[in-house]
């Protein structure tokens, strides 16, 4: 091992790190509910900041920590203990290898760790960034925790860390896209079947069950439906999906009309949560629900919705379990097993006519995987299939 005035100093094998890389790509784009969710909370996060080169550099690090265990996750030059050249590993793997694979790092340039304030440091502190800068200094700050509790990963563990990176970066860099659908009405009983089809045929981690849902409550709680920032570490809500009602001064509930085009609603210090659903794509257990109800009973939420939609989750004697939530916690808890069924229900009991329902829900849904960051593909997949039965029903004609 080399040294450096004493130091230890690292490399990072490029053929490794290319290598590395292309594992933890095909990780993040499986789908696989596996991935380490503190690690997708501090890249969202971290893709927030201000300066856009947090980002990549937390990348280097992560990808750098899955090549070579030993390197410091801080150093940004050899001039540190167990330093390494990031600048290298960023110039000559990551940027490239994003570019590639048509990733976005918030940054342009082929060299991001020239960029301020990182470049020509050895290692990133706090104090590259004054105290009179609050807000980078903040976004600085949390930097170095990600950078810290990278430090200390290692085989599998620093390659899921790569692959939730790489799968946030994958998802958020085109989340401001939303496709409009065109505007034909299928039959509830194709629509609801192509919804089946598509949220199994790629699960997403569980995330388009989630945005199946938040569309299907869309539709009985329009306006009302809180489903952004689910990864928020801030977040006290038990569950994927929330209803809030909103109190005018005089205490009268706010009504919101039908929207045509969604917006999710934001956090209000006059909402209050009445119903808090939780979406799951695999097989569960009661003893997973009724852990659900006591989270929302120890929050004071008395109704909840479960959706447990994987095709081979077993009988869960729902009308017993849903007795003892009563009995245990005083929660009233819908359970709902077949995402068919579940857009029925929802259409049924929403207050607008069936015809609305049919045409609104597909372009609810397209907004709803966006904000449950299912990937690029997702919305023009849902497109197409929408596609087809329209145009198979046309031919029925």
């Amino acid at each position: 091992m080399p040294q450096h005035g004493g130091k230890k100093v690292l490399k990072v094998n490029k053929g490794q790190a290319q290598a590395k890389f292309l594992e933890a790509l095909a990780l993040a784009q499986s789908g696989s509910d596996e991935l380490p969710n503190e690690w997708i909370v501090r890249t969202r996060q971290v893709g927030h900041a201000s300066n856009a080169t947090n980002t990549p550099l937390l990348g280097t690090a992560l990808l750098a920590k899955a090549t070579n265990k030993d390197i410091n996750a801080l150093a940004l030059q050899t001039a540190v203990h167990r330093g390494y050249s990031a600048r290298g590993v960023a110039k000559g793997v990551l940027v490239p290898m994003c570019v590639e694979h048509q990733i976005d790092l918030r940054t342009t340039g082929a060299e991001p760790l020239n960029n301020q304030p990182f470049f020509s440091k050895a290692q990133v502190i706090k104090d590259l960034i004054p105290e009179s800068k609050p807000t980078a200094r903040s976004e600085l700050e949390f930097l170095i925790q990600c950078l810290e509790a990278a430090d200390y990963l290692e085989g599998e563990s620093a390659l899921y860390a790569l692959a939730a990176f790489l799968r946030v970066r994958i998802e958020d860099g085109n989340k401001a896209t939303v496709l409009t659908l065109a505007g034909s009405i299928l039959t509830l009983p194709i629509l609801s079947g192509l919804t089946r089809d598509f949220i199994n045929k790629n699960r997403e981690g569980g995330r388009r069950g989630q945005a199946l849902v938040a569309a299907c409550l869309d539709l009985v709680h329009p306006g009302m439906v809180r489903a952004d920032a689910i990864n928020d570490p801030s977040r006290k809500i038990p569950g994927d999906v929330a209803i809030e009602i909103t109190e005018e001064p005089n205490g009268a509930d706010l009504l919101i009309p039908f929207p045509e085009k969604h917006e999710s609603t934001k956090e209000s210090k006059n909402t209050t949560v009445v119903l808090s659903a939780e979406a799951k794509q695999k097989v569960v257990t009661q003893s997973e629900i009724l852990q659900f109800a006591e989270r929302l009973a120890a929050a004071g939420i008395g109704k909840g919705l479960y959706v447990a939609v994987d095709p081979n989750q077993a009988d869960l004697e729902v009308e017993e379990l849903t007795q003892k939530t009563q009995d245990r916690n005083g929660v009233t808890l819908r359970v709902i097993t077949d995402p068919e069924r579940l857009l029925e229900e929802a259409i049924q009991w929403s207050p607008f006519p069936l015809e609305q329902c049919l045409q609104s829900f597909p372009q609810l849904l397209v907004q709803r995987l966006k904000d449950f960051h299912c990937g690029k593909d997702s919305q023009y997949e849902w497109a197409d299939l929408l596609s087809a039965a329209a145009s198979e029903a046309d031919l029925d004609q």
